[in-house]
């Protein structure tokens, strides 16, 4: 308890705590030396010392005071000379061995503290000469790592498809050019896409797709297929098709696989969307054309039999050659929509799904959204070749508008032959009917709208594979089941499906496989986490009078990497005269800013940007008071966590003189390109972070919410604005 004490008391509390001792101590024992002769002298002899008091007292009290004096003074040289450079080479030493190897000590204290120092500065040059061996011998070993990476990223640019590849929570660890340009919106700037490292693939794609194809994945890795990929059709802001393809990403522990991540393949199919819907017009209109051709002759030819004056027989033979060429040309009207139809099913949202895998998705569907009990029966092993996420958005619609309309809290599945190449989907509700009416009005309900405005139904869904709905109805119009007819895959399409994963050569480390996904920040290592280190420009220094933010920088950091070609670097107008001291700060011509968007359009932009991560400023009181003051105008709360690099700073160096921004710099030597811009300052925050994470984890500091609890304590962290 008294070692925890002394560590929280700053040096000078200390120093006044000697002092005050001190003094009392010394007073205490000349006085009650004093008290106490007093004490042991006769009453004769105590008669004539209180005659003598008046001239004996005066010279032990200013002896007293004498010796205080000296004591101090010694005292405050003691901490001046030797107490404080302790501390600071203590410090210094540290950021040696952990931030910055180019630090050297100085010394302004007692001699033999600049012998130690010489020494310490002697031991860190034999410590960088070695650290550079090692290093050099590091670099010559990462040689071939290298050039293997490079050839990895020169295929990933050179693929014809783009390529993203994901955590289990969506986390994008790796993309490509391509796949960055097939997911940006065409009015984006690139530096700030909508994708990049640590960011979550379910803001470009959509969520619940994506999940319900990551559902199915892992049912069948769970029961050791080969290939348990994925294909899906999506659309992408407003205009754009994107075919998406799904691949497991395994690791290995001591007992057990699993899939720690998945690998999407992306083909922009907008091209061949327009065209095929194209070519499905013409088609429609040809069909539509002959059919109304074949109408008018069968009239024409009967007007024409009509007619008393050909014979009988001449009217039979040229009956019996139109009836030849109608039959000719239904069949083949017939063959050409049966091809139509069978392209038009042919788009890649069909996938091979075991029936028991369906039937459980759909129970935990039914159990999670509706609270239903649904039991589940499949005769025998039966592949269905089938857009799951549609079959499983239809059966749960019936089951919500059973449960909603007449209480009906349970349903059983069954699987089993049908005619054909065909399987039956049977749902049962046996407790209670109701009227057939309800079965076929969910038939007709709209589930998904697409982009001309019509609404795929689940006839119209179960129509387009080929199948049927068949009401199951009791006495008196009333039902209690439904059947669904459904595909079943073809054998060649699943026989090498059963075997086991082969294991994947592990040929990269993508650290970001291990992120703790939903667990609270606050207890995420710091090394960890992602951070988005910002700052801006403004017109002046006071947010709650009028001043705006005239420009806008910022990086991301994830995984400890700060990646540059990941930032925003924007300059905003902000609708009021930029005063001449700021223009001397920052140096932004205020000519360049009337064409530049307003913050309420910037801000959105940069919310996307921040999303997930924990915000990082130098004096973020300032910064941030600039932000939420646009919170009511634009609807958007920046409520993410923030760490300040300056509460930081004073947190690990207490006894520092310098925590300016320039300040910093120079102690981690970190070099500082375009000061008082948005993003040179920003990056210079960021690289200060990453030094400083060392440094904290030196203090026992490792976790966001350690950090965020040293910073309260600084003496910094009063400022407001």
């Amino acid at each position: 308890m008294q070692n925890r004490l002394g560590e929280r008391l700053s040096p000078a509390v200390k120093y006044w705590i000697f002092l005050v001792g001190i003094i009392a101590v010394t007073f205490t024992v000349i006085f009650g030396s004093f008290v106490a002769s007093y004490l042991h002298l006769a009453a004769d002899e105590q008669a004539i010392f209180k005659n003598l008091f008046d001239k004996l007292i005066p010279f032990p009290f200013i002896g007293a005071i004498i010796l205080v004096a000296f004591i101090c003074t010694m005292v405050s040289l003691l901490f001046r000379y030797y107490i404080i450079p302790v501390l600071r080479m203590a410090e210094q030493t540290r950021l040696i061995t952990s931030a910055n190897p180019d630090f050297r000590i100085t010394v302004e204290g007692a001699r033999e503290l600049g012998m130690l120092a010489k020494v310490i500065n002697e031991s860190a040059e034999a410590f960088q000469k070695l650290q550079h061996e090692v290093n050099d011998r590091i670099h010559q070993s990462n040689l071939a790592i290298k050039e293997e990476r490079n050839r990895f990223a020169a295929l990933m640019s050179e693929l014809p498809c783009g390529v993203v590849v994901c955590n289990r929570d969506g986390r994008i660890l790796l993309y490509n050019s391509l796949a960055q340009e097939m997911l940006q919106p065409a009015n984006e700037a690139r530096e700030a896409g909508t994708i990049g490292l640590g960011r979550s693939i379910f803001g470009v794609l959509e969520r619940e797709a994506l999940v319900h194809a990551l559902e199915f994945m892992n049912h069948a890795f769970a029961r050791d297929q080969l290939k348990p990929a994925l294909g899906l059709m999506t659309k992408l802001f407003g205009a754009r098709f994107i075919r998406v393809n799904m691949a497991p990403v395994t690791s290995s522990e001591e007992t057990t696989r699993f899939i720690s991540g998945f690998v999407l393949s992306l083909e922009d199919i907008t091209g061949e969307i327009n065209a095929d819907n194209e070519r499905d017009r013409l088609l429609q209109r040809m069909v539509d054309a002959v059919q109304n051709s074949l109408g008018t002759l069968h009239r024409g030819i009967t007007n024409v039999c009509d007619i008393p004056s050909p014979g009988e027989e001449t009217c039979a033979s040229h009956r019996q050659v139109i009836s030849q060429v109608t039959v000719d040309l239904e069949e083949h009207l017939a063959l050409a929509r049966k091809l139509y139809s069978e392209h038009h099913r042919a788009y890649g949202k069909r996938e091979n799904v075991l029936a028991d895998t369906l039937l459980e998705v759909i129970a935990k569907n039914l159990n999670d959204r509706f609270a239903m009990q649904a039991e589940a029966e499949v005769e025998k092993v039966v592949w269905l070749r089938i857009d799951s996420y549609a079959v499983v958005q239809a059966v749960t619609t019936l089951a919500g508008m059973l449960k909603a309309e007449y209480g009906i809290f349970a349903m059983a599945q069954q699987i089993k032959d049908h005619d054909g190449p065909f399987a039956m989907l049977a749902l049962r509700w046996p407790d209670r009917v109701v009227p057939r009416a309800v079965a076929a009005n969910w038939q007709s309900s709209p589930l998904f709208m697409g982009s001309d405005g019509s609404a795929d139904s689940p006839a119209t869904i179960i129509n387009e594979h080929g199948g049927s709905i068949t009401i199951v109805e009791t006495e008196q119009s009333y039902c209690n089941g439904i059947n669904i007819t459904l595909p079943t895959a073809l054998d060649e399409d699943t026989a090498g499906m059963q075997a086991m994963i082969p294991p994947r050569p592990i040929s990269y480390e993508f650290d970001l496989f291990h992120q703790p996904g939903q667990e609270a920040l606050g207890k995420v290592s710091l090394r960890k986490l992602t951070f988005v280190a910002f700052d801006t420009e403004t017109t002046g220094l006071n947010p709650t009078e009028g001043d705006e933010i005239i420009q806008l920088g910022a990086v991301r950091i994830v995984n400890g990497r700060l990646l540059h070609n990941e930032c925003i670097d924007q300059l905003v107008n902000p609708q009021r005269p930029v005063p001449k001291s700021s223009v001397e700060i920052h140096g932004i011509d205020p000519d360049l800013l009337p064409t530049q968007p307003l913050i309420s359009a910037v801000l959105p932009r940069f919310h996307g940007f921040v999303a997930d991560a924990v915000l990082v400023a130098h004096n973020a009181a300032f910064d941030m008071r600039f932000l939420q003051l646009k919170e009511d105008a634009t609807g958007l709360r920046f409520d993410n966590p923030v760490l300040d690099t300056l509460l930081l700073s004073s947190v690990v160096h207490p006894h520092q003189e310098g925590h300016s921004l320039d300040a910093i710099a120079e102690r981690f030597n970190i070099r500082i390109v375009g000061r008082h811009t948005a993003l040179g300052d920003a990056l210079v925050t960021a690289e200060i972070l990453l030094k400083l994470i060392p440094l904290l984890e030196a203090q026992g500091i490792h976790t966001l919410e350690d950090a965020l609890t040293a910073s309260i304590k600084s003496p910094f962290a009063k400022i407001t604005y």
